[in-house]
C-alpha cells in the first residue's frame, strides 16, 4: 500500500486456511543442448528490466547499501549455478521451473510470511473474500469427518435452487474425487465462471451418492450481520464483521442503521476471527463511532516516515451508546487496528482474547501477465503508538472462549462406524459433543462404553437418525452440526455474554 492509495491495503490472518500458491506451469524443454547463450541474453534481459523497474517504484537505488560490483557478482554466481543445473545435474527435469523456484527462495529470505508470489488465479481466490460478489453456487462449506460439508445454502441461491442441503457431504466435483483435497481446493473447484454448471457429487443422510447439477451466479459477499439482544428491558444490537472488504463499510452503514430504527441501548461489535481487511474500511467504521479528528493508527514505511490516518466526517452521524469489541486469536490486521483504536482513543471495552499481532501492511504488484508480487511495505501501530506486530491487541477484559468451541470434529478415520466397546479419538470427540448438547455420558477418554451408547441413542432419536447406538457417518456430520448451532447462538456464548455483563453495570 503507497500511502496514496489506501485502498491497497491487504491483510490476512493465520495462512493455515489459504490456497498455498503453486509454482506456474511451463513448457518443457524440448532440448537440453538449447542454445545457452540465448537463454543467458533472455534471462539478463528480464532481470535487468526488473532491476531498472525495482529503481522506478522503489527507489532502491537510493536506499541500497550494496555496492554494484556486489551485485553484478551475485547475478553472475545465479547465472552459473543456473547454467550448471540445466546442463549438468544428474536429476535435472526439465519440466520444473527454476525461476520460480528462485522467486520462491528469493521470498523465503526475507523471513516475512506475509510476502508471497501469486499466480493470477491464485491471487484472486484468495481476495475473493474481500471483494464485493464472487461467482458461485452460494453455500457456506466446512470440513466434518475430513469431509467438505455444506453448512447451509444461502438464502436464494444457487445452490437452494437445485436443492443442497446442510448436511450434504461434497464427495466429487465435476466427477473428480476431492475427499482428499483441503478445504480451500474443494471450493476453489466449487467456484467458477458465471452461468456455467457444477456438478457435487453428494453423500447425504439416508440415500446412495447422488449428483446434483448447480448453475454457478453472482454470490454477494455479505460481511455484516446484525442480531438484537434482549437484556433485562434493554436492546443490545449485536453487528458481527466476518472481514473489512470492499463492500463492509457500505454494509456497516446499513446494520447500523437498522439497530438504530430498533432503538438499541448498546452495541457488541463481533470481530472474532476476522482476518483483516482494506484500512479505508476501518476508518469510516470507526468515523460511525468516534468524534472527528481522532487517531486511529499510524503506518510507518522502512525509512521511518509515519502517516497517521483518524477518523473523519461530521460529528453529529456519531452512534451514542455504549460500545463492546469482541476479538480473540483470530483478529488480525483491520481487526487489531479497530480494537486498539477503541480502547485507546474511544475509552470502549474489547472483551474476548489476545488478538492475532499481525501489524505489517502489504500491497500487491503486478509483475508479469500471470504473476503477482504481494509484499510487506509498512508496519501499523496504535492510536498511543504501541506495536501491534508479534504483540497483538489484549482486551480490556480478558475472557476465554467457551470450552466446547476446543472440541475436534468426529472423524471416523476409516471406520465404516464407532461401536461400543472400541477406543477411538472420534468416540472422544463424540462424547464430548454429546456432553456439551446435554446429553448425559459417564467418561470423556474415547472408549465407548454403554453411556455413550445410550446419549447417542436418545441423539439419535432426537434428530430423526436411524436408532443404532453406533457412530456413522451420518451420525459424524449430525453431530458436528448440532455442536455448530450450538456455538452459533448466544446463549452459550460465554465472550458475548460477558460482553452483555459490561451494560449491566
Amino acid at each position: 500500500m503507497e500511502n496514496e492509495n489506501l485502498d491497497e491495503f491487504l491483510a490476512s490472518a493465520e495462512k493455515q486456511n489459504s490456497p498455498q500458491p503453486r509454482p506456474v506451469e511451463t513448457e518443457p524443454l524440448r532440448n537440453r543442448n538449447t542454445n545457452w547463450l540465448a537463454i543467458i541474453a533472455v534471462a539478463i534481459f528480464f532481470f535487468t528490466v526488473g532491476i531498472i523497474t525495482s529503481y522506478a517504484i522503489f527507489d532502491i537505488g537510493n536506499s541500497s547499501n550494496r555496492p554494484i560490483q556486489s551485485q553484478e557478482d551475485d547475478f553472475n554466481e545465479f547465472f552459473r549455478v543456473l547454467h550448471e543445473l540445466e546442463n549438468n545435474h544428474y536429476f535435472f527435469d526439465p519440466n520444473r521451473d527454476l525461476i520460480r523456484g528462485a522467486i520462491d527462495g528469493m521470498i523465503a529470505a526475507t523471513g516475512d510470511s506475509y510476502t508471497n508470489f501469486f499466480n493470477r488465479s491464485d491471487f484472486d481466490n484468495a481476495m475473493s473474500h474481500l471483494q464485493i460478489s464472487f461467482y458461485g453456487i452460494g453455500a457456506e462449506v466446512t470440513t466434518i469427518n475430513g469431509a467438505a460439508t455444506i453448512v447451509t445454502p444461502m438464502l436464494g441461491s444457487p445452490a437452494e435452487a437445485a436443492g443442497v442441503l446442510p448436511g450434504d457431504v461434497v464427495l466429487s466435483v465435476d466427477g473428480y474425487d476431492v475427499r482428499d483435497y483441503n478445504l480451500n481446493a474443494v471450493i476453489n473447484r466449487i467456484r467458477g465462471e458465471y452461468g456455467t454448471n457444477v456438478t457435487l457429487g453428494i453423500l447425504r443422510s439416508g440415500t446412495d451418492l447422488i449428483d446434483i447439477v448447480v448453475t454457478r451466479g453472482r454470490i454477494v459477499n455479505e460481511t455484516v450481520t446484525t442480531d438484537i439482544l434482549e437484556l433485562d428491558g434493554q436492546s443490545i444490537g449485536l453487528l458481527r464483521v466476518s472481514t473489512f472488504g470492499a463492500a463492509t463499510l457500505q454494509d456497516f452503514r446499513a446494520g447500523i442503521g437498522e439497530l438504530e430504527t430498533a432503538s438499541i441501548d448498546g452495541l457488541i461489535i463481533d470481530l472474532r476471527n476476522n482476518s483483516g481487511g482494506y484500512l479505508n474500511a476501518v476508518i469510516g467504521m470507526i468515523s460511525y463511532l468516534l468524534p472527528s479528528g481522532v487517531p486511529i493508527t499510524s503506518v510507518v514505511d522502512r525509512d521511518g516516515y509515519a502517516t497517521v490516518h483518524s477518523t473523519r466526517g461530521a460529528g453529529y452521524n456519531r452512534l451514542d451508546v455504549p460500545i463492546v469489541t469482541l476479538i480473540n486469536g483470530g483478529s488480525a490486521s483491520a481487526s487489531e487496528i479497530f480494537a486498539a483504536a477503541m480502547i485507546e482513543a474511544g475509552g470502549f471495552e474489547v472483551v474476548g482474547t489476545t488478538s492475532f499481532g499481525k501489524g505489517s501492511v502489504q500491497t500487491s504488484r503486478p509483475v508479469s501477465e500471470d504473476g503477482v508480487l504481494q509484499l510487506t511495505i509498512q508496519a501499523f501501530f496504535s492510536p498511543d503508538g504501541n506495536p501491534i506486530d508479534g504483540y497483538g491487541v489484549t482486551p480490556t477484559i480478558y475472557v476465554e472462549a467457551s470450552e466446547f468451541l476446543r472440541i475436534l470434529q468426529i472423524n471416523l478415520g476409516g471406520e465404516d462406524a464407532l461401536v461400543y466397546d472400541m477406543v477411538h479419538s472420534g468416540v472422544r470427540s463424540a462424547q464430548q459433543t454429546l456432553d456439551a448438547l446435554g446429553f448425559s455420558v459417564d467418561r470423556t477418554d474415547g472408549y465407548f462404553d454403554s453411556s455413550t451408547v445410550q446419549a447417542l441413542e436418545l441423539f439419535q432419536a432426537e434428530n430423526n437418525l436411524p436408532v443404532t447406538g453406533e457412530i456413522g457417518p451420518a451420525d459424524a456430520t449430525a453431530l458436528s452440526m448440532a455442536l455448530r448451532a450450538l456455538a452459533r447462538n448466544p446463549e452459550h456464548d460465554v465472550q458475548i455474554q460477558a460482553a452483555l455483563d459490561v451494560f449491566r453495570r
